[in-house]
C-alpha cells in the first residue's frame, strides 16, 4: 500500500466547477501511466482477438504475440512465434499496441486496457499506458485496497486517487504517474472488481479542492495512531495536510518489529566501518524520526529519517531501536566482554555503556559482534500524511460516509465535481 515520498510542488490545472456528471464523459481526461520498463518485453493477445500494432509493417498478419527489445538505443521487434527474426524500428516511429478485446493486452502476467505506447529511453523500453482516468481508477482502487473492504472506504480511496491523478497530469514529458507506490499502485485489468467499479462509478467526477484548486491528495497505509503533516514529511506546508488522529488500530502494521542482523548493518554502513549504534537526534511532533546519527568504528554518519527508513527498509519512521548483543568486545590489547542491552530511543540520552571500570562513550565503541542484532520497534506503514487507508476502513466499519472520512484526513477541502479545461 501507499506510499513513498510524493512531490508537493505542482502546477495547478484550471478547474471549472459544474453539476456532477454534466458533460464529464465528453471531456474525461486521459492519463499516461508508466507500467513497465526493461530491455525486452513480451505482449500477447487473449484467445481469438489479435493485437493491433501500429508503427510496424505487419503486412496484414493477425498478430497474437509481439516481442520488442532494445539494442544500442534502437528498438527492434518480432511477431507471433517467429522470434528468431528481428526487425529494427526507425527512431522516428513509435509502436502503439491495442486490441478489440475489452479485457486488454497482456504484458507479462498483467493485462492493461486502453493503448500501450513504447518509448526508448536510456537504452531501456518504457511502456506507457494511455487510458481514460475513470477506467484507470477502477484498477487503482482495487490495487490499493482489498475489494472486500467497506464500500465507503473504497469510495474515499476513489476520490483521493482521482484527485491525486488529476493533480499529476502533464507534469512530466513522457508520462503522468507510474504504477508503483511512488505514485499510486495500478495493477491493470485484473485488479478491477464489481465493488471497485461501483466505488468509482458512484463517485464519478468527484475531486477535492482547497481554495478552488486540486489538492495533492497523498495517502498511506496506516500512521500508527496520528497522521503526519506535510511540513514534517516534505518540508512544505499544506493547510489540508495537517496532523490528525488516526483510527488505524486494526491495521496489521499498527505495531511491528524488525530484526536486523549485524552483518546486514555492516554492509549498509560500510562507509563508517560498520555499525555500533544509532542515536536519534531529532523527532517530529508525532514522534517520528527527523534525523539520527549512526556510529561506526570509523566514523559517524548523520542521516535523515527518510534516508534511514530507506536504508533499513522500514515501514515508517515512527520507530525506536534496541541493540540486543550478548557481548561486546573492545580491542584494547585484550578482550573484555560487556553485558549490553541498551534502549536507544531518546534524543536526549548520553548513550553510555556501563562497565566495572569506566563509562565508554558510544562513538568510541568497537563494532558489535556478528551474532548481535538491532531490534526495531515501529508503528504504522508509509509516510503518514493524508488519508490513512486502515483508518478509513475502521471509520467506514463504524458507519462513516466517504465524505466524512475524506474531510477528516484532508482538512478544509471541498468535495465537488470537476471539469478540466
Amino acid at each position: 500500500m501507499k506510499k513513498c515520498v510524493l512531490p508537493l510542488i505542482s502546477t495547478i490545472s484550471c478547474i471549472v466547477i459544474f453539476a456532477r456528471g454534466e458533460s464529464f464523459a465528453a471531456s474525461e481526461p486521459r492519463i499516461r501511466v508508466l507500467v513497465s520498463q526493461g530491455k525486452e518485453l513480451h505482449f500477447r493477445a487473449d484467445k481469438s482477438r489479435p493485437l493491433i500494432v501500429r508503427g510496424i509493417n505487419s503486412t496484414g498478419k493477425s498478430i497474437k504475440s509481439f516481442k520488442v527489445n532494445v539494442v544500442n538505443g534502437q528498438l527492434r521487434y518480432s511477431t507471433n512465434k517467429d522470434f528468431s527474426k528481428w526487425r529494427y524500428l526507425s527512431k522516428n516511429r513509435q509502436i502503439r499496441i491495442t486490441t478489440r478485446d475489452s479485457r486488454g493486452v497482456w504484458l507479462g502476467q498483467r493485462r492493461f486496457g486502453g493503448e500501450l505506447r513504447l518509448l526508448e529511453r536510456d537504452n531501456s523500453i518504457y511502456v506507457i499506458n494511455y487510458l481514460k482516468i475513470e477506467k484507470y481508477l477502477k484498477s487503482v482502487v482495487g490495487s490499493e485496497m482489498p475489494k472486500d473492504w467497506p464500500l465507503e472506504a473504497l469510495k474515499a480511496q476513489a476520490v483521493a486517487a482521482r484527485t491525486y491523478a488529476l493533480h499529476q497530469l502533464k507534469k512530466r514529458s513522457d508520462y503522468d504517474v507510474d504504477s508503483s507506490i511512488s505514485s499510486q499502485v495500478y495493477l491493470g485489468v485484473e485488479a478491477e472488481t464489481n465493488r471497485t467499479v461501483q466505488a468509482v462509478n458512484s463517485t464519478r467526477s468527484l475531486v477535492m479542492l482547497h481554495k478552488g484548486r486540486l489538492i495533492d491528495a497523498v495517502f498511506h497505509s496506516s500512521s500508527g495512531g496520528q497522521t503526519e503533516s506535510s511540513k514534517e514529511v516534505w518540508g512544505k506546508y499544506r493547510p489540508y495536510l495537517i496532523s490528525v488522529r488516526d483510527y488505524d488500530q486494526i491495521s496489521p502494521s499498527y505495531k511491528w518489529e524488525k530484526k536486523i542482523e549485524q552483518k546486514k548493518l555492516a554492509q549498509i554502513f560500510k562507509q563508517i566501518g560498520g555499525f555500533n549504534t544509532i542515536r536519534i537526534t531529532q523527532k517530529t511532533n508525532t514522534d517520528r524520526i527527523s534525523s539520527a546519527k549512526v556510529y561506526g568504528p570509523k566514523g559517524v554518519k548523520t542521516i535523515s529519517g527518510k534516508e534511514l527508513r530507506s536504508l533499513l527498509d522500514l515501514k515508517s519512521t515512527l520507530v525506536s531501536f534496541q541493540l540486543i548483543p550478548d557481548h561486546i568486545e573492545r580491542n584494547l590489547g585484550k578482550n573484555r566482554a560487556y553485558s549490553y542491552e541498551e534502549d536507544i530511543n531518546s534524543a536526549d540520552k548520553k548513550f553510555l555503556i556501563e562497565s566495572s571500570r569506566e563509562n565508554i562513550l558510544i562513538d568510541q565503541l568497537p563494532q558489535i559482534k556478528d551474532n548481535n542484532f538491532l531490534l526495531v520497534k515501529g508503528s504504522g506503514s508509509g509516510h503518514g500524511a493524508g488519508l490513512s487507508q486502515w483508518g478509513a476502513k475502521n471509520m467506514a466499519d463504524r458507519g462513516a460516509s466517504f465524505r466524512k472520512i475524506l474531510r477528516h484526513f484532508y482538512r478544509g477541502v471541498k468535495i465537488t465535481a470537476f471539469r478540466e479545461n
